[in-house]
């Protein structure tokens, strides 16, 4: 989907996101199959917003059907002032948005003008979203009562499987819980 600034519609592949003074940009995680519906709110109330989509291919009763779907399934990205922000939060579309400050937003500006190159690339290769924290990665718990414990990720559907290896002891330790973790 295009990137929407104000009601305005944006297409043009060389048009950059950029902070706008008074607003902020935030991550915000939508109810489910909402994002779309969001944005469209959004753009009636001239919100700032952004939702990178791809074409997706299935097979449905035998045939083949290409849809544009969200890259990054219940986010989209809105630009708001302290008013719209709480417009926004109202709507019944929104679950939470995610705390940006001032560092964080520049962060999340440079990621989302690379989201939209590849959403550009997405036109005529093949991409791949893919979680951080896939099933091998090492990582280090770094909250909670496993704080400082080094695991591996087994699963990550319907929380994250950590699994210890104790060495010395020839067995390993598992669990499953929700979990802050961090790459090793």
């Amino acid at each position: 989907m295009p990137l929407f600034m104000g009601s305005e519609c944006i297409t043009g592949d060389d048009f950059l996101i950029a902070s706008i003074p008074e607003h902020r940009w935030y991550p915000v995680y939508c109810r489910p199959n909402k994002a779309k519906k969001l944005v469209e709110y959004a753009v009636r109330k001239g919100i700032s917003c952004y939702l990178p989509e791809m074409e997706c291919c299935r097979i449905t009763r035998g045939r083949r059907v290409a849809a544009r779907v969200p890259m990054f399934p219940g986010y989209s990205f809105v630009c708001v002032s302290r008013q719209e922000n709480w417009e926004i939060k109202k709507s019944q579309y929104v679950i939470r948005m995610l705390p940006v400050d001032e560092e964080s937003e520049s962060a999340l500006i440079s990621e989302l003008n690379l989201v939209r190159a590849f959403e550009k690339l997405a036109e005529t290769r093949q991409v791949k979203v893919r979680p951080e924290l896939v099933p091998g990665k090492k990582v280090v718990v770094t909250q909670g009562k496993l704080q400082g414990v080094e695991g591996i990720v087994k699963q990550r559907k319907n929380g994250t499987e950590i699994i210890v290896n104790l060495n010395f002891l020839g067995c390993s330790l598992a669990t499953v819980e929700a979990y802050d973790l961090e790459l090793v």
